[in-house]
């Protein structure tokens, strides 16, 4: 297949476009930069010259490739403002029959305790990602007019030193990590090339449709996490606690994500698509991480 994909060069994206080169499918991957470009090369994908700001370049490619993969990068409501026109150009591209994968987070279920969610839960979506629910609508709705749309959801990705906990382990060595409260909150994960595994599975099977929550292995506490990142980073596993209310003052609403406590299942792309996000556990994975 030719699949468009935005966002290829981000810590997801690359594990993306390495895994659906390495299934042979032809990709090309939004690069704004020379730099950009030459690392899509060196990951399989040919680049299309543009941004998510060129939307007409955004546009022509997705309707000249067989499937988008839609990774979105969002930093600010303006970010959040511009996704709304790349939606429009992507769901005016896609057509009947057309595979249309968007990236969404499992942070819209927001704090669930003990409950384990899957894809029906009512959404309750923390401050942070509170437009991502919409946006998923809008994708889902597509379906109505045939296109194959999907909204993966995934939980904290780790692996190969990139996301919260890639950030973890290269914050160690200047001193004990700061967890936002006790910590005992658990964080649902799955590793980044177990995840590229599930966009490839997205596109490439006609049974795919609607939501898949992508997680592997049951919860983590928070501390556990951050006092592994600390061995794993070179510290002694040395935490400091904050409060909410100072990590609120600090981090802003990326605080209300630390702290959720959140159990997930991932059932559905389990039974349909036959996915299997095995892997060592984020744990596991950072017992056997040395950074010199």
């Amino acid at each position: 297949m030719r699949i468009f994909v935005t966002g290829g060069s981000g810590y997801i994206g690359r594990a993306v476009l390495a895994e659906l080169s390495r299934r042979g499918h032809t990709v090309g991957a939004l690069a704004r930069s020379d730099a950009a470009a030459s690392f899509v090369r060196g990951l399989g994908a040919q680049p299309v010259v543009g941004s998510l700001e060129t939307l007409d370049v955004v546009e022509g490619a997705a309707a000249e490739h067989d499937a988008t993969i839609h990774i979105p990068g969002i930093a600010s409501p303006d970010d959040v403002a511009r996704e709304v026109r790349v939606l429009d150009v992507l769901l005016r591209a896609a057509t009947s029959g057309y595979p249309l994968i968007y990236t969404s987070g499992a942070w819209v279920y927001g704090d669930r305790g003990d409950a384990v969610i899957d894809e029906d839960a009512p959404l309750k979506p923390i401050a942070l990602v509170a437009w991502r629910p919409a946006h998923e609508a809008r994708v889902l709705a597509a379906a109505e007019r045939g296109v194959r749309a999907v909204v993966i959801r995934p939980a904290v990705v780790y692996g190969d030193g990139g996301g919260i906990v890639g950030r973890f382990v290269a914050g160690a060595q200047a001193g004990p990590l700061k967890v936002v409260g006790s910590g005992a909150n658990r964080w649902p994960t799955v590793r980044v090339d177990a995840l590229a595994e599930l966009y490839a599975a997205a596109v490439e099977q006609p049974a795919a449709r609607g939501i898949y929550n992508a997680v592997a292995a049951a919860s983590v506490p928070y501390v556990e996490i951050a006092r592994a990142a600390s061995r794993a980073g070179g510290g002694n596993g040395a935490i400091e606690h904050l409060t909410y209310e100072n990590a609120c003052s600090t981090m802003g609403p990326f605080a209300e994500a630390l702290v959720l406590d959140l159990q997930l299942s991932a059932e559905k792309a389990k039974r349909e698509l036959g996915w299997n996000p095995h892997r060592p556990t984020v744990l596991e994975e950072l017992a056997n991480t040395v950074v010199v």
